[in-house]
């Protein structure tokens, strides 16, 4: 669509090619000046002195100065680009600074001025940031932070872009930095001082109501977060922002590009806008320093060195712990972990098929005992279910606190309380609550009862029959039988005996988003089991679960996560598993049954999927670790919403199935995308010519920090085993999840495509 400014009567105004205003600017010209010492700035609101048209761009200038804050002239220039937008390029000069001592840029456009729009009547997409409004629980406002002004630093966004999409126009419009951030440092302040002094290219992007009779698209120059925001504290919002410092001679560049399209539906333009990106980008994946072949080798290494058994005790506890800081190595505690963090029979399924491929004998036997513990032990007869953790230490059964930041996974009690902090408040209720009771999640054990499955026929095409993990299966797989609700869908986590457990509501949620959040992990396993059986009744147990996942995550873009390791004031997030199991679910029931519905759902949760990948080289402090051992973000897969610009490996497990949907779909840029996270997932596993700093080769940490995460909290800011979240460096956390995931994913390419080849496999289908 093309746009094009108009100015007119102290506005500018954003227009397509037939006159609709789509943009309005009020106030052409604001910026907030601050003295360096107090808690007050001033805002200043300029119109264009001039405004002239030459040689096919608009130029408006404004001046402003005052002997006590100095003097400043600034020159907009608008330009359209081939693609139709609009592009804005702003150039402040700093002429006599007086007082000011540091100076902010904003640049602010009312959505669809004609209809005057309220944050309920749009939906944007921000990714990882912000998805339709982050309103699991339908109450009107953003989930994590309780308000409708929100306001992203760049680094948050997987691409520095905000969109807005209105349903009622069929329409979206962003915003977005025309050339991208090139700097960044940690400044120089202290812990609590919320404005300070930082010559940094990183902005911010977002949306903002207050102050204003209807939405505005609203960029900040240097960043400023405002109303929500994870930067300094996580149990409270603390506005907080950067000044430009205002030194006379200085110039501040930023350019920001305005676009518009009309789209079908949400769904499609939030897809749009991530192809947009990648066809106007060179984006080139990350270059590993090794195969992969020989990454998995390294990896199954260091996974073998945190193999525990206990012959000794009763039924043989055998696994695969890996709960360390991999800066040094250090085994924290011997809990065993099924599902989500631990992953202990996927990572059991690596282990045998690496060892049988290479003759590995220890490889065998570790996966052999493991998995029998598993069937033996773990897996509970009488409702059929399976416990989700096992301490080897004291030869009990452990509940809830799966998956928790080290070393909050394994703390207790008073302990808990020291390590959290005022955190702790947030948490106490589901604390004190889940203490008490005995249960299990159901995305954990649908997770190793998959692989469970999958290692049972495994060894079954070798000859070993193993009769105990079948039965277990079968069981299990009752027990989903068993307890699917009406409408296809179960809850989130099951006390022993089989009984859904739905409180506190905190934590669990109470809306059907929040409490059948984990009902698409089902699927695979009960797709499989037809699969391995030929009975109809998996399927059709699957193809109803199917049914609600499309109803709902999916075609409503709810998708939820339900972890289990939250932090924050809301007890599950959106998250990047929020998209790739609704995904697997899909895909799975579209190749066994070939219904349309399922292919529509896969297409849908792949283009989710995908979003998640960073599509950016994110400038890091030069002291960092990361910059020093050259970490590029591109690539990168995204966490969660709340923990935007926090990022991590796991979305290795979902790259082939990407590349399946692509290939369905004729989608390039798909593609292009599952090959980015390919890349960019495995370039932090320590290996003889780089090791990140970590103790063993082969390791690789749970995530990365590219943007600030709560950086004043005492949790992060004092030594208590967490390390510090500061931009550019690591959680200091190692799960056998990483280990899972990724040598799962490993398999998958093989099996699939019977290539690790990108090009090849591109050229076979594109």
């Amino acid at each position: 669509m093309k746009l094009q400014a108009s100015y007119k009567e102290g506005k500018i105004y954003i227009l397509n090619e037939t006159g609709t205003v789509l943009l309005k600017n009020d106030s052409q010209v604001e910026l907030e000046l601050w003295d360096g010492s107090s808690e007050l700035t001033n805002k200043v609101f300029l119109e264009y002195s001039d405004w002239l048209e030459h040689d096919g761009a608009y130029f408006g200038t404004a001046t402003f100065s005052d002997d006590k804050y100095g003097t400043y002239f600034l020159q907009d220039k608008y330009t359209q680009e081939e693609s139709g937008a609009l592009r804005l390029d702003r150039t402040l000069e700093v002429k006599e600074t007086a007082k000011t001592k540091g100076i902010r840029m904003w640049y602010s456009s009312a959505v669809l001025p004609e209809d005057k729009p309220l944050f309920a009547d749009l939906r944007y997409f921000a990714p990882p940031a912000i998805f339709d409004k982050n309103d699991l629980d339908e109450d009107g406002l953003e989930d994590y932070f309780l308000t409708n002004n929100l306001i992203y630093r760049e680094d948050r966004i997987n691409y520095p872009k905000f969109m807005a999409f209105s349903e009622k126009r069929k329409l979206s419009l962003w915003m977005e930095r025309a050339v991208l951030p090139k700097y960044d440092s940690n400044p120089d302040r202290v812990v609590g001082q919320t404005m300070f002094l930082h010559k940094t290219d990183i902005g911010s992007l977002g949306v903002w109501s207050r102050d204003y009779e209807s939405v505005h698209l609203r960029a900040a120059y240097p960043y400023y977060e405002g109303e929500g925001t994870i930067g300094l504290y996580i149990s409270k919002c603390l506005p907080f922002g950067a000044f430009y410092p205002a030194v006379t001679g200085e110039e501040m560049k930023v350019s920001y590009i305005l676009g518009a399209e009309s789209q079908d539906n949400f769904n499609t333009a939030c897809w749009e806008s991530i192809r947009r990106i990648m066809k106007e980008s060179d984006l080139k994946p990350v270059e590993l320093s090794s195969s992969i072949d020989r990454i998995v080798d390294y990896r199954l290494q260091a996974l073998d060195r945190y193999y525990l058994e206990f012959p000794e005790d009763d039924g043989c506890p055998a696994g695969f712990v890996l709960n360390c800081h991999p800066q040094i190595g250090e085994q924290l505690e011997n809990i065993i972990q099924y599902g989500f963090t631990g992953q202990n029979i996927l990572n059991a399924y690596n282990m045998i098929r690496f060892g049988y491929e290479h003759d590995i004998p220890k490889y065998i036997d570790h996966a052999l005992k493991t998995t029998d513990f598993f069937a033996n032990k773990i897996h509970i007869p009488e409702s059929g279910m399976f416990y989700n953790l096992y301490n080897t230490d004291t030869k009990e059964f452990n509940f809830w606190w799966t998956g928790l930041l080290l070393p909050l996974a394994y703390a207790k009690g008073d302990e808990l309380e020291r390590l959290m902090g005022p955190l702790y408040q947030n948490k106490k209720e589901v604390v004190d609550t889940l203490s008490k009771i005995k249960g299990s999640y159901l995305r954990c054990m649908n997770e190793d009862a998959t692989a469970l499955l999958r290692i049972y026929k495994y060894e079954l095409e070798r000859g070993n029959k193993h009769q105990n993990w079948i039965d277990a299966v079968y069981r299990y797989c009752d027990f989903l039988m068993r307890t699917q609700e009406e409408d296809g869908s179960w809850y989130r986590a099951y006390d022993i005996s089989g009984k859904p457990i739905t409180e506190p509501e905190i934590w669990f949620g109470g809306t059907i988003y929040e409490k059948k959040s984990s009902t698409s992990t089902s699927i695979p396993l009960l797709v499989e089991m037809y699969q391995y059986t030929g009975e109809n009744k998996y399927l059709d147990h699957a193809k109803r679960a199917g049914l609600f996942v499309k109803k709902y995550p999916i075609d409503r873009v709810k998708y939820n996560g339900g972890v289990h390791d939250s932090i924050y004031r809301k007890g599950q997030l959106i998250d990047n598993e929020s998209m790739l199991y609704p995904m697997f679910g899909m895909l799975s029931l579209y190749k066994e049954t070939k219904e349309k519905v399922f292919l529509e759902g896969a297409i849908d949760a792949a283009h989710f999927c995908a979003s998640w990948v960073c599509l950016w080289d994110i400038p890091l402090p030069e002291d960092s670790t990361l910059a020093k051992y050259g970490f590029r973000s591109l690539g990168i897969g995204a966490c969660d919403t709340c923990g935007a610009g926090y990022v991590h490996p796991f979305q290795l497990l979902c790259v082939p199935e990407i590349m399946e949907i692509a290939i369905l779909a004729k989608d390039k840029e798909l593609f292009e995308a599952a090959k980015l996270y390919w890349h960019g997932c495995n370039q932090t596993v320590a290996l003889p010519e780089k090791d990140w700093g970590y103790k063993y080769y082969g390791l690789q940490e749970e995530g990365y920090c590219v943007s600030w995460f709560a950086i004043d909290y005492p949790m992060f800011a004092t030594d208590t085993g967490f390390g510090h979240r500061w931009k550019g460096e690591g959680n200091k956390t190692c799960f056998p999840w990483i280990q899972g995931t990724s040598v799962a994913g490993y398999w998958k390419m093989r099996d699939i495509f019977g290539t690790l080849d990108f090009d090849e496999i591109e050229k076979r289908y594109f």
